[in-house]
């Protein structure tokens, strides 16, 4: 609970003393019309009407209905800020975060942290208050069992400290229990996300199908399973002492009561009376220990999750998203020793891949080829060229000017990306109606007329085949009407027809309306259709006889 009350109290300045009183006070008045109840019942006679006992437990029931509905409200209200800021802030940290880190962040964690945990914390708050308020109305109702007799006060209490005790015990068992699964359940996601991104391989290789489904998917869910059955079992074994331990306390009063103090056995009726009203606060108490380890274990995951996103914080990436775009017409882009180093990883020695320094320049109107082996640094070329890497030495000029911290945001404005690994947005983000009427058009050039369209602005559906998914990622990037388009792969799933037709006729007609592009190619029977084709080898760009025959077979190289 001191976790937790800690956490709403960092996090909202709306949570007050007030607010805990305000709970308190319902439980005062929800056990007073108990006691008042009891009262009226004792003087109870047939044809009699207690109108001042009825309209003062009409006043409780009024006072108890209408503060435990502002508190829930209340602190419905304020934990659901409190997640909206939580989820604010953690997507900001994923997006000040750099792209080179960005790209090792563990999405599993990350969806279940926005969601089962923001929702587990959620739940508990509801619990919390009614257990907050419910625990006020025990010490109500145990002072209301001291003043009819204290020996049978003594009996409840020596129950109830045997319960909290044990209550205590299971609580710090359920906290462990749950740390463990909510591991497993971030585990879980990591994998099934490698479900869906990695089906078509998984269908076509039985050996790695399964392998995959029998160690990442399948032991997972039965150590989850069972994890759960295990905590479900902790869960229900608290629900059980709580009942056990009222039947119990009952026993103590109506067995024992009487012959330890035979003259108390005049309270034994009222005194089971209260015992058995309370059973319904002592269960709301006892459902908000595993709903309190729920929201402790998630305020933990939240907390890891945010300190690694804070550790990771780019400032210069923090920078750029508040940067304004600054329009300046597109001359050139050039690099200038510009190098890049990964983090080295576990098993790859101590230095990650290098993108050796090296020079490069490109203007306006240029078609330029890249091609290289896998693993030759293309892709990472194209991000340190389109700014998403920086340069671990060296600089990017644009317009001759150094692409300074203040420019960064505008010289990435500057692309318009298709990567391998491109995605499709539903919803035309950014784009005017005038931008739609265009999209129209190229989905007629790119063949696509028929098989997507545009409803309320957005696309119909993106369930297309991985050329056609292409195509309509570049008939996108035409509507953005930026001068520099990035092409990794792009023809690499077009047919025969549409990918003579890329290179031979959209290309050229793209340098004909003065727009740039770096293309990532293996199609050497189009390397005529470049200004350029530059070849790269394990991180570095060759010159000479290497750069050469990157032309041999090419139709232009026939022709000289």
């Amino acid at each position: 609970m001191k976790k937790f009350i800690a956490f709403i109290r960092r996090e909202s300045p709306e949570f007050s003393g007030t607010l805990v009183a305000l709970a308190l006070f319902s439980g005062l008045v929800n056990g007073l019309s108990v006691s008042l109840a009891i009262q009226t019942a004792k003087k109870l006679r047939p044809g009699e009407l207690h109108m001042r006992e009825f309209f003062l437990f009409a006043i409780c029931l009024l006072a108890f209905w209408i503060t435990k509905e502002y508190v829930l409200n209340r602190t419905n209200r304020i934990l659901e800020g409190i997640i909206r800021n939580l989820r604010v802030r953690i997507i900001d940290g994923i997006k000040t975060t750099n792209l080179a880190v960005f790209e090792r962040i563990d999405r599993g964690r990350v969806v279940n942290t926005l969601s089962t945990d923001s929702i587990a914390l959620s739940y508990a708050a509801g619990s919390i208050i009614n257990a907050s308020s419910s625990a006020f109305m025990l010490v109500f109702v145990l002072v209301s069992i001291g003043i009819l007799s204290m020996w049978a006060l003594a009996i409840t209490l020596i129950m109830v400290s045997t319960a909290v005790y044990l209550y205590m015990q299971k609580s710090h068992t359920l906290a462990r229990e749950l740390g463990e699964a909510t591991r497993l359940e971030n585990a879980f996601f990591h994998n099934v996300d490698g479900v869906m991104s990695g089906y078509k391989q998984l269908k076509l290789n039985r050996k790695k199908s399964d392998d995959f489904f029998s160690t990442e998917i399948w032991n997972v869910i039965n150590e989850t399973a069972a994890l759960r059955i295990k905590t479900g079992k902790t869960m229900n074994q608290s629900a059980l002492l709580s009942q056990t331990f009222m039947l119990f306390t009952i026993a103590g009063i109506l067995f024992l009561l009487p012959n330890l103090r035979p003259g108390d056995v005049p309270v034994v009726a009222p005194v089971l009376a209260i015992l058995l009203f309370a059973t319904g606060p002592i269960s709301d108490v006892v459902m908000a220990i595993p709903a309190l380890a729920r929201a402790e274990a998630s305020i933990t995951n939240i907390e890891s999750l945010e300190n690694d996103l804070r550790h990771q914080r780019s400032e210069l990436e923090a920078m750029v998203e508040r940067q304004p775009i600054q329009t300046e017409p597109f001359e050139s882009i050039a690099c200038v020793g510009t190098g890049f180093a990964y983090a080295p990883t576990p098993g790859n020695g101590p230095h990650g891949f290098q993108l050796q320094p090296f020079d490069f320049h490109l203007k306006t109107g240029e078609i330029v080829f890249v091609v290289g082996g896998n693993g030759s640094g293309k892709s990472t070329f194209l991000k340190v060229l389109t700014g998403l890497y920086e340069p671990a030495v060296g600089q990017l000029l644009w317009n001759g000017k150094p692409v300074s911290a203040d420019r960064l945001a505008s010289y990435r404005n500057l692309f318009t990306p298709i990567f391998t690994d491109f995605f499709l947005f539903r919803r035309l983000i950014g784009l005017t109606q005038a931008d739609e009427v265009h999209l129209r058009e190229q989905l007629g050039t790119m063949e696509l007329a028929g098989k997507v369209d545009i409803a309320n602005g957005e696309l119909t559906t993106t369930a297309l085949s991985t050329g056609q998914r292409k195509r309509l990622a570049l008939a996108l990037a035409e509507t953005e009407h930026r001068p520099v388009f990035i092409f990794d792969e792009w023809a690499a799933d077009q047919d025969p027809v549409f990918r003579r037709f890329f290179y031979t006729e959209l290309l050229p007609a793209m340098k004909a309306r003065g727009q740039t592009v770096v293309a990532v190619t293996h199609d050497d029977a189009y390397f005529a259709q470049a200004d350029r084709v530059l070849k790269m080898d394990y991180g570095r760009f060759l010159e000479g006889e290497h750069h050469v025959k990157a032309f041999e077979g090419s139709p232009k190289k026939r022709r000289s």
